[in-house]
């Protein structure tokens, strides 16, 4: 076909012309646009997935002002019963306590100069308000009377975890035999 012949075809139907323009046009552009499209697919997929988790501490924030006034009021607790590094002679004293309502004899005690070093900085359960004092304790008695000291421990106000135990028997004869005990000892304290 020649050029005037094409012409007169497009007279002959303008609006399928400009229909089949107005396609190729948008064609160039979708195809143009096709990265973009899977860049802000991504893009709404994220805001939606902070949509719902915004959604979920809305809901989950409910109560959060007493809860976190109520754990502020605990920690002041614990800060109460928070045993000092160098005050040696009342944190030792407050073992010979025990001693005596638990019917143990303690034997040594000693306070090591360290913090214990799973709790200490760099180790894998840092402390980051408080600190630990650790103890090594001797101590003999009847094996009730260890389990009443070792109970006293569990029930004191500071916080206390006995890390290490190791229980040895004097005597041949078991009942009424008097045990032998050494303990590591570890209380929480204030932060250095």
């Amino acid at each position: 076909m020649n050029s005037p012949a094409i012409v007169e075809k497009i007279k002959q139907y303008p609006v399928a012309v400009i229909c089949a323009v107005v396609l190729l046009l948008l064609l160039v552009v979708v195809f143009m646009r096709s990265g973009v499209a899977a860049e802000l697919a991504l893009q709404e997929a994220d805001l939606n997935s902070r949509i719902r988790t915004i959604d979920e501490n809305i809901k989950n924030s409910k109560g959060l002002k007493q809860d976190t006034e109520k754990l502020v009021a605990m920690a002041g607790q614990i800060d109460e019963v928070l045993l000092k590094r160098y005050e040696r002679a009342i944190n030792i004293n407050f073992f010979y306590r025990l001693e005596s309502d638990a019917g143990v004899i303690i034997a040594d005690i000693a306070q090591l100069p360290t913090p214990d070093a799973i709790y200490a900085e760099g180790g894998p359960r840092k402390l980051e308000r408080f600190s630990t004092l650790v103890y090594n304790i001797s101590l003999t008695g009847s094996f009730t009377d260890l389990l009443e000291f070792l109970y006293q421990l569990e029930q004191a106000d500071p916080l206390i975890r006995v890390a290490d135990f190791y229980v040895s028997r004097e005597g041949e004869e078991l009942a009424g035999s008097s045990v032998e005990a050494r303990l590591r000892v570890l209380v929480l304290a204030q932060k250095e």
